[in-house]
């Protein structure tokens, strides 16, 4: 419940789930709508007042650095605005689609609503540590900045939109974190279902477990119905009892699957615009942020050099945070393919042949988390930021000025006084 008035708080969600609650979902899409109508006059103040917000110290003109990243973290922010207003359906029918696979968990286990409700815990305090640790990294910036008008205008104006933006990687790391909640379950469910079945077979003796065959049942078919008594016809009942039962649970956890499959699915098609747009605002900022604390190391001013530091620390987080969530998603999904290989059952058992379907299904269709196809989210899209952050930082470097801005100005006055020293002709 926490998470979910988080959301609609920062506009993330424009909908009230759990139910028909037409009164709290129509509050949610106002509250969305004004959010949007806010940053746009932002927005456009910002473009407005660039020459005082951005007005570049040393020179007439602006400094581009802090403009470029005011004016993309606020379109960010309206982009991610503009996809929970314009996506809410496919939000809801996630939801809706969620329920629907809880459904088919709880008749697969008693412990599906106790095991669901400690992930949601978990994640309850992952969002809330790190709502607290953005807070202070904000309010630590602004106490740097307390003297300077200027900052202080800018930071009122981009730090709730650095919030939600951070917030936003959180909103998709819920929905990941349910899959991969609902993954582990079945996974549960099917490590259980794989290491029963071989001890139950063990205890069968040889001539009973040679006629229990689907060929053998097949050929004494006529002869099994006379021998109504007896251990043998105890052991027969029982077996095809206990196996109808493992074959009816393999089809429950194959259904599940693809139905949290398809949920994967759906949850890529709902976030490409609003994560690209974040993606590209962390690159961004990322790299200014590290430009101005090489520029501030190379002038020796270490004033203002913490307040990047804890930018891009806070950036790096939330961006962390979803990645590892869509690891742990796949990792799930990949444990339950390296179960299917514990269980060597018989040539002709059923349960055998189901197993075997399954871990072909498992192969063809595995899981992962795209945006439109631009960029999987792992890891390696990690990595292949900091690697393109390094080159652009070399880049820029080499087209840094060599001298520091004192011996510019002096430089500067220096040429101003032996020019007009000169006599007019």
């Amino acid at each position: 419940m926490v998470p979910k008035l988080i959301f609609q708080l920062c506009g993330l969600q424009s909908f009230a789930s759990g139910g028909a609650r037409p009164l709290q979902s129509a509050l949610s899409l106002l509250w969305c709508t004004g959010n949007i109508v806010l940053y746009g006059g932002v927005l456009a103040y910002c473009l407005i007042e660039r020459r005082w917000l951005f007005a570049d110290e040393r020179s007439t003109g602006l400094n581009f650095i802090p403009f470029i990243k005011s004016s993309i973290t606020i379109v960010a922010h309206l982009s991610v605005l503009l996809e929970a207003l314009f996506a809410r359906n496919a939000y809801r029918a996630l939801e809706l689609h969620l329920s629907a696979i809880d459904r088919g968990l709880r008749k697969l286990t008693d412990a599906t609503v106790d095991e669901l409700h400690l992930a949601d815990r978990h994640y309850r305090n992952k969002l809330l540590l790190f709502v607290l640790f953005c807070g202070l990294t904000e309010l630590g910036i602004l106490a740097m900045v307390h003297g300077n008008t200027q900052h202080q205008a800018i930071w009122c104006l981009t730090a709730p939109s650095l919030l939600i933006i951070r917030i936003k990687h959180l909103h998709h790391t819920y929905h990941i974190d349910r899959l991969s909640a609902r993954f582990e379950l079945l996974g549960r469910q099917l490590t259980r279902l794989l290491e029963r079945q071989p001890s139950d077979k063990d205890t069968v003796p040889q001539d009973v477990k040679d006629d229990s065959t689907p060929r053998a049942r097949a050929r004494g078919h006529s002869i099994w119905p006379m021998v109504n008594t007896g251990p043998r016809s105890r052991w027969y009942d029982m077996h095809v009892l206990h196996e109808t039962e493992n074959v009816s649970r393999m089809f429950r956890i194959k259904g599940t699957y693809l139905a949290l499959w398809q949920a994967v699915l759906a949850l890529n098609d709902c976030c490409v615009h609003s994560q690209l747009a974040n993606l590209l605002q962390n690159f961004i900022q990322c790299t200014c942020d590290l430009y101005s604390m090489y520029s501030l190391l190379y002038l020796n001013q270490f004033g203002d050099i913490f307040g990047y530091i804890l930018s891009v620390i806070a950036t790096f987080t939330a961006l962390g945070i979803v990645l590892a969530a869509c690891e742990n998603c796949k990792d799930q999904v990949s444990q339950m393919g390296q179960l299917l290989h514990k269980r060597n059952g018989d040539e002709e058992d059923w349960l055998t042949k189901l197993i075997e379907n399954f871990s072909l299904l498992l192969q063809h269709t595995p899981v992962y988390f795209s945006l439109g196809g631009f960029f999987d989210m792992d890891f390696v899209l990690l990595k292949e930021m900091v690697a393109a952050i390094t080159t652009y930082m070399v880049i820029f470097i080499q087209f840094m000025p060599k001298t520091e801005v004192g011996a510019q100005e002096s430089t500067f006055a220096g040429n101003v006084t032996s020019s007009t020293a000169q006599p007019v002709a």
